[in-house]
């Protein structure tokens, strides 16, 4: 009778980690900040496309610009440091090459402060 009321408790187990299981690999990348002001991203406040990502989005925290050819746009990262955050591809840039990031700060100050550091990367979903 044990082994009836385990069965499906495992069964669930094992579904969730052939979907989940091998998109967990933790990747080091290459992070920087960066916010939507106009020395970061070129554009006024006045500016039609002043915040608005690649994928036609308004940014905001949890956003992080990628290279499309190595995170696709739309993907689901989980980024260690930030255990409440769930972070989305949504952006690009011209110095975002390879396993490099750059992540959305909702102030200059803060996307400063964060400065350029290696981080450790989960994809939980791909775009």
């Amino acid at each position: 009778m044990k082994v009836i009321k385990i069965f499906p408790v495992v069964m669930i187990m094992f579904l969730v980690s052939l979907l989940f299981g091998n998109n967990l690999k933790a990747e080091v990348f290459k992070a920087t900040a960066y916010c939507s002001c106009k020395k970061c991203c070129d554009k006024d406040p006045s500016d039609k496309w002043y915040g608005i990502t690649a994928s036609g989005k308004k940014a905001k925290w949890g956003t992080v610009a990628v290279d499309r050819k190595v995170i696709k746009l739309g993907s689901i990262l989980r980024i260690k440091g930030f255990p409440n955050t769930i972070f989305r591809a949504e952006d690009v840039g011209g110095a975002i090459k390879g396993r490099h990031i750059d992540v959305w700060f909702p102030s200059h100050r803060e996307a400063l402060k964060f400065g350029v550091r290696n981080i450790s990367l989960e994809r939980v979903r791909n775009g």
